[in-house]
């Protein structure tokens, strides 16, 4: 075995040992780690052997990220089985298409095979409990009929077949049906080979990986039967597959999943989406329980009994009460037992299935049951909170379980449910692939393919699999955007259409945004307040335009300009077109121009055409442009104008005018920008040759420039520099000066390592673009170095409630040339740049379909490790190094990284083939990595933990200081809690600790309060306190070591109150 094909099967190996460390630690059932570790070998281990390399198998090894992604951060063990599956699928088929076409004919068969392995072992969980014969029997009637179906027919009928033989439940068929399959697939033996032309069944396998991705997702529960599925399908729901089966052979990639798209229209109607809250008993003892709130809208009701078998057909079991008429529920009609169809039950309930049945799985394997419910969906009076009586006639042992109940909302803060989702994508997909002329392509059916998948689980009626499609229904179509997209984009580089490849996609995520969240925290609200105000009464009297009742968080833009309303002024045709909506489409143009500028200049540079193709995907589809060019900020405005001015230099006859017109614009705009844009008009307008007179009219033109930007600031603004004055550019202390350095460079919510890394890899051809470039360039990357000495003084260097590094996003320009430069060298250390990839597209895809993660809070914390914490009830944000919120990590991880660069740059330069290798691992390191971040948080003792964290449960209360507080990290924080609210703390304690409680007393609480502490649910313990100021109590009954759970809950007089502010563990 070749050093290829090793390297091919080390992804398999990281991921089972990311598995195994998940299971060691509790997060996961060893049994889950077994099947799907086992998918992957199936998937990768085959198709490794015969193409071991290639671009094609490193994005098939890539799809294992997601994939492991879920394994890490799903902790509902019912909504991860359902997630897990169809990502090992997508691995399987990722790599079985990267090695088809380098495989021969007679290795095509077992390739094939080796897939549908993949696909029955992804779902591997439902044959738990088995026997050994009979889970030997149904892998061998998937693989024997992928084998012998690709020898027949072809390798795309064999890929179908062996998707739906993969994932269709042949376990819970009668034994002679996987019989007669595989003693069918041995007679096909006796058949000949497929010649030189197979039938044409490309067309089939669109609609045969969707339904296998959703059979995938139903597969650890035995999958769920047709007449289950779509009761209500009906003639047009059996006609149109039909029709589907009998045209898309015929069609191209494209067409053909448009038609199975089309298809699913007529299975059943999309279903609602389902409130997330968990479920409601009512009993005999508690007949009458109270729902949650109403809205506008249909009100949602999964209702289910429990030991009411007997209960005949049309009973009234409960009544729903709200200010209009009551809406009685009746057993067979709105409800049932929800073992309706366990087989020891269904000959003896004397009930029919509801009219509108919702299925919930349970047990996985031989013990599956999918347990029954009966859905209402009525429109109940809007702001009231219904009531849910139990009928009083009803047997004293049934149960009522109201196991979803509210009004229909997409997940928030999202408007848009799952079918509009669905809708945009299929018509951004449809304008990307007609426009690029990409639609003739037989892999032009893949986002139809996840969209496909899509619309069957936006119409399926099993939960909580509508809910996971809820949830995800953005990256699906984000997914399918994309996968329509990069195709495209090659072609149009190919032919150097930058601003076409770039609009293609920033405009429909542009478009998309406002869906996905309201106007976010910081400049957007302010900017949307001056458009209002310049649109509806045509002035900058914003008096009457913060409509306070329904926005009440624009209290804080009130009385003077937080921002000069120039920025608002130029998006003012968008707005006028389209609302915020059409505003941010022209900024996301102006982020397309800005990519196509760039573009033009790095091949003025010499990078070849090739590498600025590539140059341009990056920048695309990773942190900052998106995320800027899709919120309003005045960053990629700014970086328009500098990449502007810079070609307008580099021009044969230098357009000095147009650079000064754009500095004095962009410095209205925002004084700081000026640091920026005044270098380029000092250089544009300097003299090649020192004469007084021209150097007088150089310092003029710069100094008018000056004058006009910050006049119209000045003007606007009420002071150019805002609440800033020049004597506090001044950094107060040398420290302040290495924390700001340090969080541009290493916080993870603020600074460029975690969110963009690429950027600061590009850093490193800054010489090369200092020697190579004109003097435009000479003068951005001073520029840049003004700008970063400019915010040295600053405590808000983190942008305040923006995203990462918006300070630095003016300078993209000069970061992407220097990257430029890079591509042009091509040093041996380049390849560095693939392993920092993935977390570069994990950002950017995360801030991208949820704009609200990019709202840094100043608290120190970071979506990624939040979510740790949470998955695994550990203290994360004292791993990761927030300039913030200091802690060691602040120190060591910093120190840490630059280290491991450094020796990875010399090892890549002494070694070639450990760079390529390096390279090659990607997918291997990032694994490895998940692996080490998992155990870090779960093996690491408790040293302090604050009681605002994450992974802490709150039992009432709020945040002290409260959400929105401008600069968090410089109060002092905790969790305000009054009489009977707390917290639950879990805790890694080491051998003999202690523990005390820091915080302090409000109001009453000063006099005289108490502390409930109990540990693991025990008994509680009474702990007085009383006193002002901000002091600590030692907590009783501490246990040995490992890990706890801590309650503290407060008794306090009427209006006491107390602040939880840490627990300091003593070692």
């Amino acid at each position: 075995m070749n050093r290829a094909r090793v390297l091919a099967a080390l992804p398999w190996a990281a991921f089972a040992l990311l598995g195994l460390c998940i299971a060691w630690v509790g997060g996961v059932p060893g049994i889950e780690v077994v099947w799907a570790s086992a998918s992957v070998g199936a998937a990768l281990l085959p198709s490794g052997f015969i193409a071991p390399s290639g671009w094609r198998r490193r994005a098939a090894e890539a799809l294992l990220l997601p994939a492991a992604l879920a394994l890490v951060l799903v902790g509902d063990p019912t909504m991860r089985r359902m997630m897990l599956p169809p990502l090992l699928l997508l691995v399987a088929a990722g790599a079985t298409a990267a090695a088809f076409p380098r495989a021969s004919e007679r290795a095509r068969p077992f390739l094939v095979a080796a897939l549908a392995l993949a696909a029955r072992a992804g779902g591997g969980l439902g044959l738990v409990g088995f026997e050994w014969w009979h889970i030997t029997l149904v892998l061998a009637v998937a693989a024997a009929l992928a084998w012998g179906t690709t020898r027949l027919a072809g390798g795309f009928a064999g890929a179908s077949c062996g998707l739906l033989a993969g994932t269709l439940p042949l376990e819970t068929a009668p034994l002679w049906v996987p019989l007669a399959l595989l003693a069918a697939a041995a007679a096909s033996l006796a058949v000949p080979r497929a010649g030189a032309k197979p039938p044409r069944l490309a067309g089939w396998l669109p609609g045969a990986t969707a339904l296998a991705l959703v059979a995938a997702s139903l597969a650890p529960w035995g999958g769920i039967a047709p007449s289950r599925a779509f009761p209500h399908a009906g003639w047009a729901g059996a006609a149109a597959p039909l029709a589907a089966l009998a045209i898309t052979p015929f069609l191209p990639g494209a067409f053909a999943g448009a038609a199975w798209l089309a298809a699913t229209v007529t299975l059943a109607p999309v279903r609602p989406p389902p409130p997330d809250r968990p479920a409601v008993e009512v009993t005999a003892a508690s007949p009458e329980v109270a729902l949650p709130l109403s809205a506008e809208g249909v009100y949602v009701l999964d209702l289910t009994l429990a030991n009411a078998a007997e209960v005949q057909t049309g009973t009234t079991v409960a009544t729903v009460l709200d200010a209009g008429a009551p809406l009685a529920l009746r057993a067979g009609v709105d409800t049932a037992e929800w073992s309706h169809e366990r087989p020891d039950v269904r000959p003896h309930v004397a009930h029919t299935l509801p009219r509108r049945p919702v299925w919930r799985p349970g047990e996985v394997g031989s013990n599956a049951v999918w347990g029954v419910a009966g859905r209402t969906e009525a429109r109940l009076s809007a702001r009231v909170r219904p009531r849910l009586v139990r009928e009083a006639t009803l047997p004293p042992q049934v149960v009522l379980v109201a196991a979803a109940a509210g009004t229909e909302q997409p997940t928030p803060p999202r408007d848009w449910p799952l079918p509009m989702w669905i809708l945009a994508a299929g018509i951004a997909v449809a304008l990307v692939q007609v426009a690029s002329r990409t639609w003739r392509r037989p892999a032009a059916a893949l986002p139809w393919v996840l969209l496909t998948a899509a619309s069957l689980l936006a119409r399926l009626p099993v939960e909580p699999l509508r809910l996971v499609g809820e949830r995800h229904g953005v990256d699906i179509a984000l997914a399918a955007t994309l996968s329509a997209w990069l195709p495209a984009a090659a072609a149009w580089l190919r032919r150097r259409r930058g601003f076409v490849t770039a609009a293609a996609l920033l405009v429909p995520i542009a478009l998309a945004t406002p869906h996905l969240t309201p106007p976010l925290y910081g400049d957007e609200p302010f900017h949307l307040i001056v458009l209002e105000s310049l649109t509806k009464d045509h002035d900058l009297d914003l008096a009457n335009n913060y409509d306070l009742e329904h926005r009440p968080y624009n209290r804080i833009y009130m009385g003077a300009f937080i921002q000069p309303p120039v920025l608002g002024m130029f998006l003012l045709p968008g707005y006028l077109v389209g609302g915020r909506t059409g505003a941010l489409a022209l900024l996301a143009l102006a982020g397309a121009a800005l990519v196509a500028l760039i573009t033009r200049r790095a091949l003025e540079l010499g990078c070849p055409p090739t590498r600025v193709a590539l140059l341009a995907m990056v920048l695309l589809v990773t942190h900052p442009l998106a995320t800027f060019s899709t919120q309003i900020w005045v960053e990629i405005p700014a970086a328009l104008a500098t990449i502007a001015a810079v070609v307008l230099l580099a021009l044969p006859r230098p357009r000095r005018g147009g650079v000064a017109v754009l500095a004095a614009l962009t410095t209205a705009v925002k004084a700081r920008l000026g640091l920026i844009m005044f270098p380029l008009v000092l250089v544009g307008w300097w003299p090649a040759r020192l004469r007084i007179r021209d150097v007088r009219r150089a310092v003029l033109v710069l100094v008018a420039t000056a004058g006009v930007g910050l006049a119209a600031s000045w003007a606007t603004f009420g002071h150019p520099l805002g609440y800033r004055r020049l004597s506090t550019l001044v950094p107060e202390s040398p420290g302040r000066a290495v924390t700001v350095l340090g969080g541009l460079l290493f916080d993870p919510a603020g600074g460029l390592a975690f969110a963009a890394p690429l950027l600061l890899l590009a850093l490193a051809g800054a010489a090369t673009l200092w020697r190579r470039g004109g003097n435009g360039e000479r003068a951005l990357l001073a520029g840049g170095v003004a700008t970063v000495v400019a915010l040295l003084h600053s405590h808000e260097w983190y942008g305040g409630g923006s995203p990462p590094a918006r300070y630095l996003v003016p300078l993209l320009p000069a970061f992407a040339l220097a990257g430029a430069m890079v591509l042009r060298t091509a040093p041996r250390w380049r390849r560095l740049a693939w392993v920092l990839l993935p977390p570069s597209v994990l950002v950017w895809w995360t801030l991208v379909t949820r704009p609200h993660f990019s709202v840094n809070s100043g608290d120190g914390g970071w979506w990624l490790a939040d979510a740790l914490a949470r998955r695994f009830a550990g203290d994360v944000r004292h791993l990761i190094p927030s300039f913030l919120r200091p802690s060691p990590a602040t120190f060591l991880v910093p120190l840490g990284l630059v280290a491991l660069v450094v020796l990875l740059v010399l090892s890549m330069r002494a070694h070639p083939a450990f760079a390529r290798g390096l390279a090659r691992a990607t997918t291997v390191v990032w694994l490895a990595g998940a692996a080490t971040a998992v155990l870090a948080v779960t093996q690491r003792t408790d040293h302090v933990v604050d009681l605002e964290d994450p992974q802490v449960e709150k039992i009432g209360g709020r945040l002290e200081p409260p959400p929105g507080t401008f600069s968090r990290f410089s109060y002092p924080n905790g969790w305000r809690v009054a009489d009977a609210e707390g917290v639950v703390v879990p805790l890694n304690l080491p051998q003999r600790a202690g523990l005390a409680l820091v915080g302090w007393l409000d109001g009453p609480s000063r006099e005289g309060a108490a502390l409930l502490v109990s540990w693991d649910g025990a008994a509680p313990t009474r702990v007085p306190v009383s006193g002002q100021g901000t002091g600590s109590v030692p907590l009783p009954g501490v246990p040995g070591a490992g890990r706890h759970a801590l309650r503290i809950t407060l008794q306090a007089p009427p209006g006491g109150e107390a602040v939880l502010d840490r627990l300091m563990v003593e070692r």
